[in-house]
Parts: structure tokens; C-alpha cells; sequence
């Protein structure tokens, strides 16, 4: 039988280099690593999480006084540790948000005139809060790819569940086209559907001042259109044979919310302006419909322990004698589970520029499932896939693997908060252990974490983020998943 191989940790090499004589600062280098990875624990995690995901903090939901009391109690410890601002002096970036909610339902309606049309069910349509006005004209069909409507007719656009996203970010384009009101046909189950429904009637939070979109948009139900127009709209054709009547309504209200932001400057002088960022979203669903009695859905696992892993983070780089060549940022995002507002804000209007992020680690739900395996979706996109695998084998001790998204059908790709910086040519890796029977539900709680697996993911993170900030070269792209994600959008 073959020996296996001999594999040693940073802990193990540092110290027989400073045995046998080797470079003090090498030596020196890989203590200080081992040293900075050890401040991340299973104790310290078990106490941020545990209060973050408190029933005193009511779920977190963006808007709501306990976010921003989360995200100050994340700016203290910033600044506890020594972390400079951000924004300024302050640690909060603050970004205006509009929340809208649609109308009573006997406000809406949607009609198509044309062969076997008439007036939809309220139960075949959902009226999209932000919208509202009436409208009628020629319904014209168009696809997410050439959205390109007449002036002054209803655009009939088909989407698919895995399309909401992407079909939503491209009305205002349609409208700008000349479209007077958008109609979404899609093809979902009944529960599908009805997710959609709470999801679009309830109340809707978009980034920016109040901003009315100018002209009602809803979803409809594929099957409840006429038939011919139903196999018009499957073949991607047109028609000139039916026009329609869209009426919605919506009430809008001025919020906003906080991410919190951190950084320590590069030690290098030539790469202290180019910076690795490390994100993780702050809020939760807040308080929800009660299940056996409790209504506080407490986001222990989502995301409380990734936010507790950007704070355990920040402390063991602050604790670096010397820091990493390029410089680090420290993020909590809020508005994540709006509609990823928080970072889409920060896209918009960076701190650090956009041009000079070498690279967005981004930790979502990293507490629970497998004790020992950890999906980092986007590593086949570019080469901090292979700074990864380097990092694991440099570091046994953690007694982790890597693996591939085993769930492509469910587009996590798009469901956290580095899509955004993805779509801004930032290379990404979204570090995840999957959803669970407690997700978005009041049992997503501190103590049913597994804290010492958690602790491994966070270390394995810290080596890897220095890795990054230390290497030579930025991260570089696949040719092809630059072509797909950043410049022909990921829907």
C-alpha cells in the first residue's frame, strides 16, 4: 500500500522554515496567517449570530429600525477593530429607496379584444406594484432579446420563472421604446403563480427617490389568453388581431436603508489602490405569518451567518502586523431579500471604483446542511476557481470540499448580492451550503447552526481573500462566461 502523501498546514511549514533557518519574513508571513485564521472561532461566530438572529431583531426586514440597529452595532465593530470608513467618516452608506404597494383589486383590469378575448379573471393576472394608469392600443409581441414595441402598443413579452428577473429589469427599456403598458405572459404552475402574486402585490421596494414607472405592467397567467394568441406568442411570432386594456394602480411611499462598510488599506504601494471585496447581505424576511406560534423569522443561517463571517473576517485581517498588498473592503448589504437593492445601490455608486475590484467574495447561508462541503458558485468563471483549489490544498486542516452548484434549476446565480458586482466584469465567487426546510421561515434559528463548520468556511475564506490581495496578477475572466455574464446579461 502506497503512503499517503505528507500535507502540512501554514501553522506546520512556518514553523520548520524558522527551524531550519529560512527568510524570517516568510517564516514570519505564514505565523501571521495561521495567527489571523485562529481569531475566527466557533465561539465568537455563536455569539454574533446568536444576536443578530435574536427575536429582538424582529427578522431584520429592510426597511425597519432593528436593520439599522444591526447595521450600527456591524459599523462599531468596524470601528472597534480598526477598520477606516468608508463613506467619509462613516461606516453606514445610506441609499433612498421607493417603496410601492398595487392597489385594491377592483382597480385593475386587464381585457383583450380580439378572437375568443375578453376581460381576465382577477385570479389569471397580477397587477405589478409601481405601475399604474390605464392604457389601451394593438398588442404587439416582443422577446426579452429585441424588445422593441411600436409606439403606443401594449407589449405581450413571454417569460419563463427563470425570466421574472431579468424580464422586470427591461420594462423600463420597453416603456422607453414607446410601449404604453407591459403585459408578462408566463408559464408557471398554480404555486408558482401565486408566489409571484405575494412577491408583486405585496409591498415592493426598488432603489431610488419615489419613481412611478409611468404605465400599468402585469403578469398574466399564459393560459388564460386566447389560443390563437397563445400560439403566437409560443412561436414568437406577431399579431395584429387582438388589442387590449390595462388598468393598475399603485401607492408610494419614501424610504431608506444602510449597508455598512469597512476597509483597511493595502500595505503595497502599487497595489493599495485595487481592492478584494467581501460581502454578505444583513437583513431577513422581518415578521412574518405564524407557524405553531411564532411569527419572528429569525434569518440565523440567512444571512446572520454570513454577516457574522464578515465580522469575524474583519477582525482576524485587522489583526495582520502587516496587511495584505492590495486593500480589503468589509460589506453588509441590506435589501437583499427586496430584490438585492443594497448592492445594486453600491454598483451604482461605488466607494471603491468598480474598475479597480479585483474581485467579490460573497458569503449567503453558509450554517447548516453538509458539515464538511461548501458550493462556491462562479468558480468555473474565472481563475479564482483555481486560487481556490490552491487555497484548499494549502490548508488540510480545514477538511473541506469544494463543489460545483448542485441545484442549477433554482438560479442562485442570480439571487445574491454578487451578481451585481458580476454584471459590473467583477470576477465573483458566492460561497453557500444551500437552502434547508427552515429557509424564510421562523425556524431559522441561532441554535440550530453548526458553528465549527462554519468557523472552517470562514478561515477558508481569510486565506483565500489574502491570497487574492497578495497575488501578483488581478483575477482574470473565461472568455466565454465574460461573454454571458457581463455583457450579454445572466437571466
Amino acid at each position: 500500500m502506497a503512503m499517503k502523501p505528507i500535507r502540512m498546514s501554514l501553522a506546520v511549514i512556518a514553523a520548520v522554515l524558522a527551524v531550519n533557518g529560512a527568510p524570517g519574513s516568510l517564516a514570519a508571513q505564514a505565523e501571521a496567517a495561521a495567527a489571523g485564521a485562529e481569531t475566527i472561532t466557533a465561539a465568537d461566530l455563536r455569539f454574533r449570530i446568536g444576536a443578530l438572529a435574536h427575536d429582538s431583531m424582529r427578522g431584520r426586514a429592510t426597511p425597519s429600525p432593528e436593520l439599522d440597529k444591526a447595521a450600527r452595532h456591524i459599523a462599531r465593530r468596524f470601528e472597534e477593530f480598526g477598520l477606516q470608513p468608508a463613506d467619509g467618516d462613516s461606516y453606514l452608506q445610506a441609499y433612498p429607496l421607493t417603496a410601492s404597494r398595487a392597489g385594491a383589486p377592483g382597480r385593475q383590469l386587464v381585457e383583450i379584444d380580439g378572437p375568443g378575448g375578453g376581460a381576465l379573471a382577477e385570479s389569471d393576472y397580477i397587477a405589478v406594484a409601481g405601475g399604474r394608469g390605464q392604457a389601451a392600443g394593438p398588442l404587439a409581441i416582443v422577446s426579452l432579446t429585441a424588445a422593441d414595441p411600436p409606439t403606443g402598443a401594449i407589449a405581450l413579452m413571454r417569460v419563463t420563472p427563470e425570466d421574472t428577473r431579468r424580464a422586470l429589469e427591461s420594462i423600463r427599456g420597453v416603456l422607453e421604446s414607446g410601449a404604453v403598458a407591459v403585459l408578462l405572459a408566463i408559464d408557471a404552475s398554480d404555486d408558482y403563480f401565486d408566489a409571484i402574486r405575494r412577491f408583486y402585490e405585496g409591498e415592493r421596494l426598488s432603489v431610488g427617490v419615489p419613481e412611478e414607472l409611468g404605465a400599468p405592467i402585469a403578469f398574466v397567467r399564459a393560459s388564460a389568453l386566447p389560443e390563437t394568441l397563445q400560439a403566437a406568442l409560443s412561436a414568437g411570432g406577431s399579431t395584429n388581431a387582438y388589442e387590449a386594456t390595462v388598468r393598475t394602480h399603485s401607492e408610494f411611499r419614501e424610504e431608506r436603508a444602510f449597508n455598512t462598510i469597512g476597509w483597511i488599506e493595502g500595505s503595497d504601494p502599487d497595489l493599495r489602490d485595487e481592492f478584494v471585496v467581501l460581502t454578505a447581505h444583513m437583513d431577513h424576511v422581518g415578521v412574518g405569518r405564524p407557524i405553531n406560534g411564532d411569527s419572528i423569522y429569525n434569518g440565523a443561517d440567512d444571512d446572520a451567518s454570513g454577516t457574522a463571517a464578515i465580522v469575524e473576517l474583519a477582525e482576524a485581517f485587522a489583526s495582520l502586523e502587516t496587511s495584505p498588498r492590495r486593500s480589503i473592503v468589509f460589506m453588509t448589504v441590506s435589501g437583499e431579500e427586496r430584490g438585492l437593492l443594497g448592492s445594486a445601490w453600491y454598483a451604482q455608486n461605488p466607494l471603491f471604483p468598480i474598475g479597480a475590484t479585483v474581485a467579490n467574495l460573497n458569503i449567503d447561508m453558509i450554517g447548516r446542511n453538509w458539515r464538511d462541503t461548501v458550493v462556491a458558485i462562479g468558480r468555473d468563471e474565472s481563475t479564482l476557481g483555481t486560487a481556490l483549489e490552491e487555497t484548499l490544498r494549502e490548508h488540510p486542516e480545514l477538511g473541506l470540499e469544494m463543489i460545483d452548484d448542485p441545484w442549477p434549476e433554482e438560479n442562485f446565480y442570480i439571487r445574491s448580492d454578487h451578481y451585481n458586482f458580476a454584471r459590473k466584469g467583477v470576477p465573483i465567487l458566492f460561497f453557500f451550503t444551500g437552502t434547508h426546510e427552515d429557509y424564510h421561515g421562523p425556524n431559522d434559528e441561532a441554535d440550530r447552526i453548526l458553528y465549527e463548520k462554519t468557523a472552517r468556511i470562514t478561515r477558508l475564506i481569510f486565506h483565500l481573500g489574502r491570497r487574492i490581495a497578495d497575488a501578483e496578477g488581478r483575477p482574470e475572466w473565461d472568455p466565454a462566461a465574460y461573454r454571458r455574464v457581463v455583457e450579454g446579461g445572466r437571466g
